[in-house]
Parts: structure tokens; sequence; C-alpha cells
């Protein structure tokens, strides 16, 4: 025995000069973590106590990690530790393997990025914290000359929360990322992300500007979850469109009318309660796969321009499939609830009739009383509201019948014929679902693999966040 722990002694000794330059450091205030982060090298655990830490400035993270030796940030104890910023930027990272977990990032005022990450900051994993009131909470793209973008960065089991709508003119996304390679969003819980300025959309999250590789799995988003309002637009492959002189052209080369997104993934996403908007978009999409999701109380899945060219199989959702503007649309084995692609336009339209109803009863009060100008947009907001919920729009209706509470969440079945059962792909093309379970045989239609056990979106919520999501 003591043979044994001698060669075991001499084992731990034999690795000691491998991590003698790594430290461990236990922080209580925010002139302690900035000074540490400034310090940090390879290795070095930071770790923050309880409290609340102001920022005065942006951080900035120059200093490199490893793969086998990255630098954590993170609290000692998991929704403790609550980050306050009020700047453009709280932290910016330039440099790879970074870990940041468990920590609370809150956006005071004209808070527009909790983390913004740039340049070389490749393998960077961000996971377990909660972002909450901030325009962008993660914001990434290219820098330098030539432009570098980051690689390989995973945001995982995140929480992204606004508190209010958002009038600014930063855009109000939670994730936007431009450009980059191989990112993974994966697990978050995304709600309320939701633009006040006119003619502009809150989205939860979109890759764009020749990103490549991307995947958007097993995410929970609810555009309009404590407040409602503005026009909320679900996840996107492509977001709005990329300036050219920031695309990422690694895989989209030299273009005028560029691609977006190439060969990226959104699979076993869950996005309810968009209901102006559709809950999957799809703009310039090359090679892309949108499988196994479920939409409701949203248009669809829209697919817009020559450059889309996607994969939509075994999706679940109310409104329909919709291929615009000569996109291209492999479909297969999907349910849709609603008939007609264009009642889409409907929440537009009912805007800007609404609009000039009022701009002309302000501008010629004497021609159009008031009570005329009320009744008319009352008119034609019942009629809007018709259609939304009829066969003509989302025909929320099929859904409602099959699962216990679409609207509130509760997707277990209420029907034990319902529809989406074993009516995909044999073999499933995903082979888990939005609760990790796995698909096996002939899929179930949808996010949720129902044959393989249950998957109640609460309990798999706790599971995930904890007390940042139990909390709110």
């Amino acid at each position: 025995m003591r043979t044994l722990i001698r060669v075991a002694l001499a084992l731990v000794a034999m690795c000691l000069p491998v991590i003698a330059g790594a430290e461990s450091r236990l922080v209580s205030d925010a002139t302690q973590l900035e000074r540490a982060l400034s310090q940090a090298s390879a290795g070095d655990v930071i770790e923050l106590r309880p409290g609340d830490y102001q920022l005065e400035r942006r951080i900035n993270l120059r200093e490199p990690g490893t793969k086998a030796e990255p630098i954590v940030l993170r609290a000692s104890i998991p929704g403790t530790t609550v980050i306050h910023s009020r700047h453009s930027t709280a932290i910016k990272l330039f440099a790879p393997h970074w870990e940041i977990h468990d920590l609370d990032f809150r956006g005071d005022g004209g808070g527009n990025h909790a983390l913004h990450i740039v340049r070389e900051a490749d393998h960077v994993l961000v996971e377990g914290n909660r972002f909450r009131n901030f325009h962008a909470a993660i914001k990434a793209n290219g820098e330098g000359d030539p432009r570098r973008f980051p690689d390989h960065v995973q945001i995982r089991r995140n929480v992204f929360v606004n508190d209010a709508i958002h009038t600014t003119r930063w855009p109000v996304v939670a994730i936007d990322i431009v450009g980059g390679q191989g990112w993974r969003i994966e697990e978050n819980f995304i709600a309320d992300i939701a633009q006040g300025t006119p003619g502009r959309h809150g989205s939860p999250g979109f890759v764009k500007g020749g990103a490549a590789n991307a995947v958007f799995d097993r995410n929970l988003v609810i555009c309009e979850w404590r407040h409602t309002g503005q026009r909320r637009i679900g996840l996107s492959l492509g977001g709005g469109g990329t300036s050219p002189g920031v695309l990422d052209r690694r895989e989209i080369g030299d273009c005028e009318t560029c691609t977006e997104s190439v060969n990226s993934q959104m699979t076993n996403n869950i996005i309810l309660n968009c209901p102006q908007e559709p809950g999957l978009y799809l703009n310039r999409a090359e090679g892309a796969l949108v499988a196994n999701n479920t939409v409701f109380n949203a248009y669809g899945i829209q697919g817009r321009f020559p450059e889309t060219q996607a994969t939509v199989v075994d999706n679940l959702i109310t409104g329909t499939v919709w291929a615009r503007d000569d996109a291209e649309l492999e479909t297969e084995g999907n349910i849709s609830t609603g008939w007609f692609d264009t009642a889409a336009y409907v929440p537009g339209l009912r805007d800007e009739l609404i609009r000039r109803i009022g701009y002309y009863q302000e501008r010629y009060p004497s021609w159009i009383p008031e009570r005329i100008a009320r009744w008319t947009q009352s008119a034609i907001e019942g009629t809007a509201d018709w259609a939304h919920d009829s066969l003509l729009g989302q025909r929320h209706a099929p859904m409602e019948r099959w699962l216990l509470a679409p609207g509130l969440g509760d997707l277990r079945l209420d029907d034990p014929d319902a529809r989406p059962l074993a009516s995909g792909s044999e073999p499933p093309r995903v082979e888990h679902d939005f609760c990790g379970q796995p698909r096996q045989g002939r899929a179930d239609v949808g996010a949720i693999q129902y044959s393989s056990g249950t998957c109640h979106l609460p309990t798999e919520l706790e599971r995930r966040h904890g007390r940042l999501f139990s909390d709110l």
C-alpha cells in the first residue's frame, strides 16, 4: 500500500510543472474582477463570490487559453453573481479558449452587448448564464485587416430575456452572429426580445454574413411571454442581410448577391407565440437543414430569395412552409395547419391600414370624426384577428386538439392518436429530440419524440437552467 501511495504522489508531482502557472482566483468586487481578468493566463480559473459587480468600463480579454487549459470565468454559486453594465459592451473577447459559466449579466440603461466575440476568439464556451435587458446580449463579427472571424463557439444552456420592448437604433437580437464557422447554439431559453422602432423587428437569434456550418438545436423561443406587441420574428438563418464590406467570404467567395449562411441547421427547436411573423426564417440560406421543429402561433417557416436552398422535413407548424421570391425548399413529412402562404402579409397590411387611418384622422379631423376612425380601426383589427386563426392564416385548432396547451408551452399529448405520431422520416433525420431523448424507428413530427418518453418543458427548463429560469 505504501508503495502505491508513493507512486501516486510521484505521478502528481510529475504533473505539477505542467499546471504550475495556472491560478485559481476568488474575487469579491468589480475592481478585483477587472484585475484578475487583466492578469489571467491559460489554465486560470476566476471565481466570483455572490454579489453585485458594477463594471465601470469595458473589459477586453486578449490573453489566450488553450484547448487543454482554457481560461475560466464563473460564479462560485450558479446564479448568485450579477454583473451590471451600463456601457455599450461589458466584455469583449479577442482570444481563444475562454469559458464563461453561471453568471447573471444585467444591461443597465444603455447596455448593448454583454459579450462581444471577435477576431481570434475561437472555441469560446458560454454556458449556463442569464442575459437580461441587453439590446444584443451576444454579438459576434469579424474585425481587423484582413478581417478575422471567431469560429467554433458554443452558446449553451443560457437564458435571454428583456423586461420591456427596446426602442433603439441598435438591432434588438439576443444572439447576433455575423460570419464565423461551426457555431453551436443549443438548449437556450430566449423570450421577449422586441424592437420598438417602427419598421424593425426583434429576433431571438440569427447567424448571417457568410456564416457556415452553424447549428441551432433544442432551443426554446417564446417571442411574446411576459409582454406583447411589435413585430417579433423567430430564429433565422440569414437575419436581415449583411453589408458587403463585413461579410465572411471564406465559404461564399467574391459575390454580388451573397449567400448569408452555408450548410447550417435548425433542429429540435420550439418556437411559440410570434403571432405576426414566421417562427423560422431562411434568408439566402444555402444548403440549410430545417428538421423536427415545433412552431405554434406563428406563420410557420419561410424561405426567401434564390440563394435559399433548404431541406425542410418533419416540422410541426401553424401556418405554412412558404418558398418566397424563388427560394427552393425541398419539403417532406411536415405537418402544417395553415392553407395560404400569403396570409402572412395580413399583420403588416393591418398595421399599415391602421397607421393611415390615424394619419388622416389626425390631419383631417373634420372629414373623419374620431368615432368613425375608432370603428374602422376596430373593424380592421377584428377582421385580421379572424383571418389569423382561420383556414386562411395560422389555424391553431389542430395543434390545440393534439397537444394539452401549446400556447402556454405544454406540448404533452392530449390525443393518443395525434397525427404527428410516427408520421415522420424512417430512419429519423435527427437522432435526438428537444429533451435529448433518442429518435428510433419512425420519427414523430415536431421537436418531441413522444414514443421515447415524457418531455415536459417546465421540467426540462428547470434541469437546464435552475434558478436562472425559475426565479424569473
